[in-house]
């Protein structure tokens, strides 16, 4: 008797926006925090794994999980008042997941650690851009070498 193996395809979304959050500095991070904590709690429940680094002005995201989940999540995104000029960077069928571990994570968790990792940061944001690819290998990177402090959902 063979077994029924059944695969769930999964995807990897990447874009970026611009926050319209009016604070800044430590109410910035706290609203953030916030934002990625209950964005952990709902796509635990959908199967979605990523990240998210908030840059100055601008928000980058990576999406992992089933196509259906991440296709409602973008789309609630581009509805949420806090993201303007939200563009799609890359969308694309993929065999594993680069962030397995987190429902989501930010990087970058608060003002003192965004200005020790300001040039890591700009990089990532620049590498959005030009190579998708190996921005998102890059967050992956800092987030292993942040570790201890990666706010881990």
């Amino acid at each position: 008797m063979t077994g029924d193996i059944r695969i769930t395809p999964l995807s990897r979304l990447l874009y970026v926006s611009r926050c319209t959050l009016e604070e800044t500095g430590a109410a910035r991070d706290y609203l953030v925090a916030e934002l990625t904590e209950r964005s952990a709690r709902r796509n635990a429940a959908v199967q979605l794994t990523g990240t998210l680094l908030c840059v100055g002005d601008a928000f980058i995201q990576v999406l992992e999980g089933p196509p259906a989940a991440i296709e409602r999540t973008f789309e609630a995104i581009c509805c949420d008042f806090r993201h303007e000029d939200v563009k799609l960077i890359d969308l694309v069928p993929v065999r594993e997941r680069i962030f397995p571990e987190w429902s989501m994570v930010r990087i970058g968790a608060d003002a003192e650690a965004s200005v020790a990792l300001e040039g890591d940061l700009e990089d990532i944001r620049f590498l959005v851009g030009i190579n998708a690819r190996e921005a998102i290998s890059q967050m992956r990177r800092l987030l292993d070498s942040q570790r201890p402090t990666a706010e881990a959902a």
